[in-house]
C-alpha cells in the first residue's frame, strides 16, 4: 500500500461528486431489456458459464440463503472467463432476492460494468459502497482508477485518486501504475512524472513507462537522469528500460550513447 489507511475517515457521497457530477447517486443496474442485448452479443465458452449459471441459481434458490461469499465465488469465476455481462444479470437477480452484497461481490460488479465500460454505473455501486457503510479498499479504488483510464478519462482517474489519498484511502502500485501509464499515453508527460514523485515505493515499471515517454517526446537527457536515479535509489532497470532509453538516444541522433549503452 501507497498510503496509510484512516479507519477513522469516510466518503460521502456529496464530497464525492465534486469529481463525478454526472454519475447518479442511486444504485441501478441496467434493465432486463439492456441485459438481454448484452448476453446475446457475448461468446461463451458454454459449459462452465452455464455450470457456474446453474450453480448460482441453485444457491439462490436454497432456504436458508446460503453466505453471500459463496456467491461471490461464483461470480469472481465468472470475471475471470470475462463474462462480465453475466456477472451484472447475476448481481440483479441477488438484488431482487434482497440479498444483500458485501465489498466483495461489490468490488467484483465495479470491475464488470468498468469491462463493460458502463463507468456511471460503476461508481452507483461506489455509491452504494458508501451508504451501506463499508469501507472501500484499495480494491475499489483501483478497479474505478482502471475503469475511467479505460474509457480515456485520464485526468478524471488522476483528481479521482488525489480525492482518495486525501479521504486518507489507499490506491495500490497497480492503481498508480495504470494512472501514470494512461498519463503517458496521452501525452502528459510532465504530470506523470509529478505523480511518480509522489509514489512511496515506485517499481521499475512506473519508472521505465516514464522514461520511455521521455524519450518519445525527445527529451532523452531527462529520461537518462530518472534512470540514473532509478539505479541510485536501487531499482533494478529491465531489458524494456535499455530498449527505451537507447531508442530514445538514436532518435536524438545520439549514436555513441545508444550504442555504449547497449
Amino acid at each position: 500500500m501507497v498510503v496509510n489507511q484512516t479507519t477513522t475517515m469516510r466518503f460521502v457521497p456529496f464530497s464525492f461528486s465534486v469529481f463525478v457530477p454526472n454519475f447518479s447517486l442511486n444504485f441501478q443496474i441496467p434493465n432486463p431489456n439492456f441485459i438481454i442485448r448484452c448476453l446475446s452479443s457475448s461468446n461463451y465458452s458454454i459449459h462452465d458459464h452455464d455450470d457456474l449459471v446453474t450453480l448460482f441459481n441453485q444457491l439462490l434458490n436454497d432456504d436458508p440463503t446460503p453466505p453471500i461469499f459463496q456467491f461471490g465465488k461464483i461470480l469472481g469465476s465468472l470475471v475471470k472467463s470475462n463474462h462480465f455481462h453475466t456477472v451484472v444479470s447475476l448481481s440483479q437477480q441477488l438484488e431482487l432476492k434482497g440479498i444483500k452484497q458485501d465489498l466483495i461481490n461489490c468490488n467484483i460488479l465495479i470491475n464488470s460494468f468498468c469491462q463493460l465500460g458502463h463507468i456511471p454505473f460503476a461508481f452507483s455501486v461506489f455509491t452504494k459502497i458508501l451508504k451501506t457503510g463499508y469501507d472501500p479498499n484499495a480494491i475499489t479504488f483501483t478497479t474505478l482508477i482502471k475503469g475511467l483510464c479505460l474509457t480515456g478519462d485520464i485526468h478524471q482517474a488522476l483528481n479521482f485518486h488525489y480525492k482518495v489519498v486525501a479521504e486518507g484511502f489507499d490506491v495500490d502500485h497497480y492503481g498508480y501504475g495504470t494512472i501514470i501509464n494512461g498519463l503517458c499515453k496521452v501525452g502528459d508527460t510532465r504530470a506523470a512524472l509529478r505523480l511518480l514523485r509522489q509514489v512511496v515505493e515506485p517499481d521499475v515499471v512506473m519508472f521505465t513507462t516514464v522514461i520511455d515517454s521521455m524519450c518519445k517526446d525527445t527529451f532523452v537527457d531527462d529520461a537518462f537522469d530518472l534512470y540514473s536515479e532509478m539505479v541510485a535509489n536501487g531499482i533494478s532497470p529491465n531489458v524494456v528500460t535499455y530498449t527505451a532509453l537507447i531508442d530514445g538516444f538514436y532518435l536524438v541522433g545520439k549514436l555513441e550513447e545508444a550504442i555504449g549503452l547497449f
